[in-house]
């Protein structure tokens, strides 16, 4: 019981003088209880129901505070050891301070970007009642694999890719993107309030990640990163200032961008920690920024995770490779599809055991376009590959996704973009090696 000392000292000179536990309560305003425990505390009366079986007063000493304790005394030789130990430690303490700051300064110092890059969070989105409704155009870009080459006739003249026709594809990527959302957009509807890129993973090939990548493909993972960065920076460059062009004013980009397998830069399988922070693919996103950090209307989201969260005119969002999507396992005839299937069905229950609900997914890594309740699965821009004839995979031709969202009517159109052409591969002729009927029937 912690009692005030200087109260209960008064209390105890009141009964001295009184001898009485009655008359002390009357004479000190209190209850007969409350003199009586705190008498007890002090050790002068125990069970205490009248002054005759009080302890006698003259025996009672005044109350006073315990001496304090006497001050710990070092040995001289035992004091320099603890000074000595205290200054190492404090140099240790400043020399991984100046080794988080300097590594954090990273991006500001060589890349002369911001301090801290934000992480994309979804926010409730307060829906403004109008005429038509905001509407937002997300093209996903994942699974280019700047770097790798298929050659022509390893895939019995259906497809093709290398550096060349990696920088052509990104130029209609962004060509038909830039149509879509300007001549082609109902100019009645007004701008696009948004435009969404999403950097979905695997942009290189990630040179060495597989013995016969390492034989086949062409530079370095740091100059397939250079080619990947040139490639997006510039196309999202001309698709902008066409925006602006035909709008008569700028036209907010957003580009988020997430990890894949392809560029990791750590052997072996793709690892949990630092997934992020040992990727090329974050490197080619840093590459892309930093190109276009002098247009205001251009914001740039990484994130640490191997998964983004955000919002899209007020849909939750979530963009990820695909690659961690626990949805291995057999599929059978179906294919990729049901891996695509069972992957988003996975991370939408996951995802809302986190408290974070998904509305949309955007996801690549299988190489193939695929629409599922839940969201979008993307194509790739190298298109059917040597790898993929050998597992008897689908033929699907180099697309990216392009979708409108409506911040009330929810999805609005979904389409590939198409990116071949037909001298890179029998896939992209409508009629290549096909037996037609006769055209006078």
């Amino acid at each position: 019981m912690t009692v005030n000392l200087k109260r209960r000292n008064e209390i105890f000179a009141k009964y001295v003088e009184l001898k009485d536990l009655q008359a002390t309560a009357d004479a000190m305003g209190l209850t007969r209880d409350h003199v009586r425990k705190m008498l007890k505390a002090a050790g002068v009366v125990t069970k205490a129901v009248s002054a005759a079986e009080a302890v006698p007063v003259d025996s009672l000493l005044p109350l006073t505070p315990p001496p304090a304790p006497e001050p710990v005394r070092l040995d001289l030789a035992e004091k320099h050891r603890f000074e000595q130990n205290e200054k190492a430690l404090k140099r240790q303490l400043k020399d991984l301070t100046a080794r988080l700051v300097a590594a954090e300064d990273h991006r500001a110092s060589i890349l002369g970007l911001s301090f801290e890059p934000v992480e994309p969070i979804c926010k409730p989105w307060v829906f403004q009642q109008g005429e038509r409704g905001r509407q937002a155009a997300i093209l996903h870009l994942s699974d280019t694999h700047d770097g790798e080459v298929v050659n022509l006739e390893e895939m019995m003249g259906v497809n093709m890719f290398d550096r060349d026709i990696a920088r052509k594809r990104f130029g209609r990527l962004f060509e038909t993107a830039s149509i879509l959302t300007t001549s082609s957009w109902p100019r009645s509807d007004g701008a696009p309030f948004r435009i969404y890129l999403l950097l979905g993973g695997d942009l290189i090939s990630g040179h060495g990640l597989h013995p016969e990548l390492a034989e086949t493909d062409y530079g370095t993972a740091y100059e397939q990163c250079k080619a990947a960065s040139q490639n997006i920076a510039s196309g999202a460059l001309r698709w902008s200032l066409e925006l602006k062009e035909h709008w008569g004013h700028d036209v907010e980009i957003i580009v988020i961008g997430v990890p894949g397998n392809h560029g990791r830069s750590t052997p072996g399988k793709p690892r949990a920690k630092l997934a992020a922070l040992q990727s090329y693919d974050t490197l080619v996103f840093d590459f892309v920024e930093m190109s276009l950090k002098n247009y205001p209307n251009f914001k740039f989201y990484s994130t640490r995770a191997f998964d983004a969260y955000f919002d899209i005119v007020g849909w939750p969002t979530l963009l990820t490779h695909g690659d961690r999507m626990s949805a291995g396992g057999g599929t059978g005839f179906i294919g990729p599809a049901a891996n695509i299937v069972k992957g988003h069905k996975k991370v939408m229950l996951t995802e809302a055991q986190q408290r974070r609900p998904v509305k949309f997914i955007f996801s690549g890594h299988f190489h193939t376009r695929l629409v599922t309740p839940w969201g979008f699965a993307n194509g790739s821009l190298i298109g059917f590959s040597e790898f993929a004839k050998s597992i008897r995979a689908d033929a699907e031709p180099a697309s990216q996704n392009f979708v409108v969202l409506h911040e009330r009517l929810g999805l609005l159109r979904e389409q590939p973009i198409i990116v071949g052409r037909p001298e890179e591969g029998s896939i992209y002729s409508p009629t290549g090696g096909l037996i037609l009927p006769s055209p006078d029937l």
